[in-house]
């Protein structure tokens, strides 16, 4: 059988702070292959298009027309070549609007898609990079599974978004849960009583991610709770390595706390195993219906939706 190389595929590539993440998918929309790479901003090759070429060369060679799509921190001040936000309200048409193409890249085009900038719980400024793809991939995600609309979609991370549901992406927050996370356990006082999990001890993480959970529900705050994973280790009423998911439950309760409101019932999260099964364990033990949606495929499914678009604007 000859392979149809003049009906190309898509490409879409999440570039991140920390990782890589790209997608292969077929005319159906389907991920046929995937890989993923360290090259993040942190630690940003020295040519963004030779190194890019070089990663997905093989698909490339196969599917010489296809589309590259690439979101996420690859447009920011220190990316590749910097796009900006667009504002709310948000839609795939004008993430297309937005984008930048990267003429020299050749094949079937190459596009950067620009982050959206709105408004928060607070009212203060808000921005994201590579989310807003994955929120409008999600949400095709759970209707394509007839599964139930959330009222709220949590995007788990270095810098959590929590975003309304709506044909158009309208509001959102951030919270910083992620990098406070990194922070306490490697610059704090706290860090003293942390320690990396034993391998017979993992099984035991929900149980300390719950605990913590439980935590964040009790009067005092969050400065006060934190405290507690130094209490607790020198009161001997656990061990070190209890104490990340320990402390994992404490932030985790509270930014749900803060960012779901008394009326939401289902939330949609959005994220890497790892990370949703955290929050999925979180909102369940707190009474929400959840589910999970992988982040990668979110993303993959988002930026199909922007390519139909990016003729008009390329």
């Amino acid at each position: 059988m000859i392979e149809d190389t003049t009906s190309a595929p898509l490409i879409s590539v999440d570039w991140g702070t920390t990782n890589l993440r790209a997608s292969l998918l077929d005319h159906h929309g389907r991920i046929t292959d995937q890989l993923t790479s360290d090259r993040g901003l942190l630690n940003r090759p020295d040519n963004f298009q030779s190194y890019l070429g070089d990663l997905i060369q093989p698909w490339l060679t196969r599917f010489p027309n296809t589309k590259t799509v690439m979101s996420g921190m690859v447009g920011s001040p220190g990316g590749w070549l910097e796009v900006p936000h667009i504002p709310c309200p948000a839609s795939p048409r004008s993430l297309a609007a937005g984008a930048r193409c990267i003429e020299s890249f050749g094949y079937g085009g190459a596009w950067i898609l620009p982050g959206v900038a709105g408004r928060g719980a607070a009212g203060l400024h808000e921005v994201m990079r590579g989310e807003e793809v994955q929120f409008f991939g999600a949400q095709h995600i759970c209707e394509s599974r007839n599964l139930p609309q959330p009222q709220r979609w949590c995007f788990p991370g270095t810098h959590n978004k929590w975003i309304e549901p709506g044909q158009d992406l309208t509001r959102f927050s951030t919270s910083m849960v992620g990098e406070i996370f990194d922070l306490i356990q490697h610059h704090s006082l706290l860090q003293q009583s942390l320690a990396a999990i034993p391998v017979e001890a993992h099984q035991d993480d929900s149980e300390n991610l719950l605990r913590g959970l439980t935590v964040s529900q009790q009067p005092g705050g969050l400065m006060h709770h934190l405290f507690s994973v130094r209490t607790l280790q020198l009161s001997g009423a656990h061990e070190k390595h209890q104490g990340r998911a320990y402390l994992a439950g404490i932030i985790i309760g509270h930014d749900i706390a803060e960012q779901v409101s008394d009326a939401d019932t289902c939330i949609g999260v959005v994220a890497s195993p790892g990370l949703g099964n955290q929050y999925q364990l979180a909102l369940t033990a707190l009474g929400y219906q959840c589910f999970v949606i992988d982040a990668q495929d979110a993303t993959a499914q988002g930026a199909r939706m922007v390519a139909q678009h990016l003729e008009i604007s390329a």
